[in-house]
C-alpha cells in the first residue's frame, strides 16, 4: 500500500513539474491579449527591480495594472548592474520578473541569456535601434543627462555647461559610476564636452580626477532625499526626467531648498532604458502583460508624465508636453543609437573610474 502511494505521489510530482515547465516555456507571443490577461490575473503579482514609483512615473503604471487587473506589485530599487546580477545569480530559482536597465547593459542581457523574448502588440511602432530583434530587451523611454543645481547652496549660480561647472568651484555629485547607467552616461557626456567621445572617454575621466583632487567630488548617491537635505550642490549624474521630478517635489516642499535643472550645452548624452523580462520569471504572464501595457499608448504617456520621452511616437496631452524643458536646451545633445559602441564606452568608464578616479578621492 505504501509503495502504491509512493508511486502515485511520484507521478503527481512529475506531472506538476511538467505543468510548471510548460507554463514557463509557453510561447507568450502566440497568446491573444484576452488570453494573456486571463493568465496574468492568475499569476496575480509582478516583482520588479529598478522600477520605483518616483522614477519616470512608474507609479502611475503600477497603479493602473493593479487597479485594472488586480495584479499586485513590489519593487526593489537597484542599479542596472545589480538588476542583472541578481537575475543571473538566482538562475532557475528566480524571484524577480522584470527590470529596467540602461541601454549599455543590453548587450550583457543577450550575451549571458538572462532574459526571454517578448514582443508586445505595438512592436512594429518601436524603432529598430530601441529593441532586440527577438524582444529580449525593449527601450520604453529616453532621457538626457542634466544638471540639477541646488540654488539655495550656490547663491543662485546655475552652471549650464561642464566648463561652467569646473570653473564654478562647486561640489559635484555623479553617483555610482561603476554600476549605474545614468552615472556612466554622465561621464561620457563630460568626455564629449572635453573633446572625447564614444571611442575616447579619457577626457571625462580626467575631468573627474581633477574634481576629486580638489575635494569637490561627492561619492554619495544621487537621490531626492540627499538633494532635499542639502547634501548635494550640483547633481550631474541623472537623466532629465529624474532631475525634473526631484525639482518639482523639492521646490513644492518645505525643505527650504530650491532646485533648477539645465542640460549641459557642451555635452549631454541622450539614451534610453530597456525593459528586461527575466528568463526565469516566476510570474511570466503578468510580466508579459506589464510589458504590453508599458509599450501601449497610455503606458508611454505615463512616462511623459514622469518627464521622460516615450520611445514610440504617441500623441501627448498638452499638460504632459508642458512639463518638458524648452527644446532649445537640447540643441547640442548626442543621441545614442549604437549600443555596441555605447556598451564598450561605459565598460571603459567603469574600469577607469575604479583605477583613476576612486584613488584620487582619498
Amino acid at each position: 500500500m505504501k509503495k502504491a502511494i509512493s508511486i502515485l505521489l511520484t507521478i503527481v510530482m512529475c506531472l506538476s513539474v511538467v505543468a510548471f515547465a510548460n507554463a514557463q516555456t509557453t510561447d507568450l507571443n502566440s497568446l491573444t491579449i484576452e488570453q494573456l490577461v486571463e493568465l496574468a490575473k492568475k499569476d496575480g503579482h509582478v516583482e520588479s527591480v529598478g522600477m520605483p514609483g518616483d522614477w519616470a512615473n512608474w507609479e502611475d503604471s503600477w497603479n493602473y495594472i493593479t487597479k485594472t487587473y488586480g495584479i499586485t506589485h513590489y519593487d526593489t530599487d537597484m542599479t542596472s548592474a545589480e538588476e542583472l546580477a541578481i537575475m543571473k545569480a538566482e538562475g532557475a530559482n528566480g524571484t524577480k520578473d522584470i527590470g529596467d536597465v540602461g541601454h549599455a547593459f543590453t548587450a550583457t542581457v543577450v550575451d549571458e541569456g538572462i532574459t526571454q523574448g517578448f514582443k508586445p502588440s505595438t512592436w512594429d511602432s518601436i524603432p529598430d535601434w530601441a529593441k532586440d530583434p527577438e524582444g529580449r530587451w525593449i527601450i520604453s523611454y529616453t532621457g538626457t543627462i542634466s544638471f540639477a543645481t541646488n540654488t539655495t547652496l550656490t547663491n543662485g549660480v546655475v552652471p549650464t555647461s561642464w566648463a561652467d561647472l569646473m570653473d564654478s568651484k562647486l561640489n559635484v555629485s555623479v553617483g555610482n559610476v561603476v554600476a549605474g547607467a545614468s552615472s556612466q552616461a554622465a561621464v561620457l557626456s563630460c568626455a564629449i564636452a572635453m573633446g572625447g567621445g564614444l571611442d575616447n572617454v579619457q577626457p571625462g575621466i580626467d575631468y573627474f580626477v581633477k574634481l576629486a583632487k580638489e575635494g569637490r567630488l561627492d561619492p554619495g548617491d544621487t537621490n531626492r532625499e540627499r538633494l532635499a537635505n542639502g547634501e548635494i550642490t550640483v547633481c550631474a549624474g541623472l537623466y532629465d526626467y529624474s532631475s525634473l521630478a526631484h525639482r518639482d517635489a523639492i521646490n513644492a516642499s518645505d525643505s527650504g531648498m530650491k532646485i533648477e535643472v539645465t542640460i549641459p550645452k557642451d555635452g549631454a548624452v541622450t539614451s534610453g532604458y530597456a525593459l528586461v523580462f527575466n528568463a526565469n520569471a516566476p510570474h511570466p504572464y503578468a510580466t508579459a502583460l506589464t510589458i504590453e501595457y508599458m509599450l501601449s499608448d497610455q503606458g508611454q504617456i505615463d512616462r511623459a508624465y514622469g518627464y521622460a520621452r516615450p520611445v514610440r511616437d504617441v500623441k501627448l496631452p498638452e499638460d504632459a508636453q508642458a512639463m518638458m524643458l524648452d527644446s532649445s536646451m537640447y540643441a547640442n545633445t548626442t543621441p545614442i543609437t549604437d549600443v555596441t559602441a555605447f556598451t564598450t564606452a561605459c565598460k571603459e568608464i567603469a574600469r577607469l573610474w575604479e583605477e583613476e578616479v576612486v584613488p584620487s578621492m582619498y
